[in-house]
């Protein structure tokens, strides 16, 4: 089993639920630009690339303009600072890995297309002892881009081949493996186990949950 010195975690259904928060927030923006809010569902699905991303496609996948995405963004990201904290929650055993690798030595990192303000708010909320949270703001790099994931390596000072990235989409598996990371992956976000299996070939594998992750890539029982 390989020793790694650090671990790169995205947020949002990795290590936090905080769905309930962004539906509330994008259906508010939705509306005020005469658009239907959408479901939960099609929150939850479309979640991982951006809030930019997910507007869009929430958009087109009902035959409005793209182009609204740009103000919905804008009006969102000025009331969720406000409902960040509705319905948040750990994801389950996301405190026990964060703790267990911390504790033998290696770095933890917070590693999301999240705005900086909103990923700093929530890990501290729930308590993370990270060595570092890496988050974006609208239009910066962000995964799937290496240099999102070269700037979080170098703020770790670690190379890539000593570090892994714990995601649950396929945009986590492309930023790590884009720079040379190894990523494993957690069915726990919108993917299925077999939906990310085949388009993430080359992941160290895709498990049901943080505890199977744990022992299956850093040999730790939570």
């Amino acid at each position: 089993m390989k020793t790694y010195k650090a671990a790169l975690f995205d947020l949002d259904g990795t290590l936090a639920d905080n769905y309930a928060a962004i539906h509330s927030a994008l259906s508010e923006s939705f509306l005020k630009y005469g658009v239907p809010a959408p479901t939960y569902d099609e929150v939850f699905k479309t979640v991982g690339g951006s809030i930019l991303i997910t507007a869009r496609k929430i958009l087109a996948a009902h035959g409005n303009d793209e182009a609204l995405a740009q103000p919905v963004c804008e009006h969102y990201l000025k009331i969720f600072p406000d409902r960040m904290f509705d319905g948040l929650r750990p994801m389950p055993f996301a405190r026990e890995i964060v703790a267990a690798i911390k504790s033998r030595g290696m770095k933890a990192a917070c590693f999301t297309n999240k705005q900086q303000e909103g990923a700093d708010a929530i890990v501290e909320k729930l308590g993370f002892e990270l060595d570092a949270v890496i988050g974006t703001s609208l239009h910066s790099p962000r995964k799937p881009e290496p240099a999102f994931t070269e700037r979080a390596l170098g703020i770790l000072g670690v190379s890539a081949g000593s570090a892994v990235g714990v995601g649950d989409s396929e945009y986590d598996y492309l930023a790590a493996r884009g720079a040379g990371v190894d990523s494993a992956l957690v069915a726990t976000g919108a993917d299925s186990a077999p939906s990310l299996s085949g388009r993430c070939p080359e992941c160290l594998g895709v498990y049901e949950n943080l505890a199977d992750l744990a022992a299956g890539v850093f040999g730790i029982a939570l």
